[in-house]
């Protein structure tokens, strides 16, 4: 698999996941495995913005 991807995204990936886009690119359990967490983080992240909308006042 051949992954573009900058310095700052490799640092960002090794800080969240504990891995480098070359141990990522090589294992697809491990692409699936970081990806299933980025869509929970995403719905959970989006859950509580939602949540935080509707107790403001308008």
């Amino acid at each position: 698999m051949d992954l573009n991807y900058t310095s700052e995204m490799e640092k960002g990936l090794g800080q969240s996941r504990g891995m480098n886009y070359e141990e990522y690119g090589r294992s697809l359990e491990k692409q699936i495995h970081v990806e299933k967490l980025r869509d929970k983080e995403y719905h959970d992240a989006k859950s509580v913005a939602s949540e935080m909308n509707s107790q403001i006042p308008k």
